[in-house]
């Protein structure tokens, strides 16, 4: 029986790139110790998260790209957070669902959605 979700895999040819990125959009990011070659992207080891592997050590993870979803307190902050650091975004827009979301593209094309 499946105890828990371990993780999510996906590949970059930069992984230190995308950690970084993650971080500054507010994607909690950690790594286990100096030797592990990931990066966590989530709130613990404990939880369910997607791991960055280095994509020339370990070949790519996926035929495409992947969309990761993250709740979030306030939509809002979360997008003048984004806007800060630079990056282009459009606002929060109301989804065909009825909430709000938040999209934009990772630097390897992976959709990234804020809700």
């Amino acid at each position: 029986m499946v105890r828990k979700l371990m993780c999510v895999n996906i590949t970059s040819k930069d992984s230190k790139r995308l950690a970084d990125f993650y971080r500054a959009i507010g994607v909690p990011v950690y790594v286990n110790d100096e030797d592990y070659d990931g990066w966590f992207l989530g709130n613990s080891e404990n939880e369910g998260c997607v791991t960055v592997w280095d994509e020339n050590k370990w070949g790519p993870s996926c035929a495409g790209f992947i969309t990761m979803v993250f709740e979030v307190d306030d939509l809002e902050e979360t997008y003048e957070k984004i806007i800060s650091q630079g990056i282009a975004i459009n606002p929060p827009r109301t989804a065909d669902w009825g909430g709000q979301e938040l999209t934009l593209k990772d630097p390897d094309g992976n959709i990234i959605m804020f809700l």
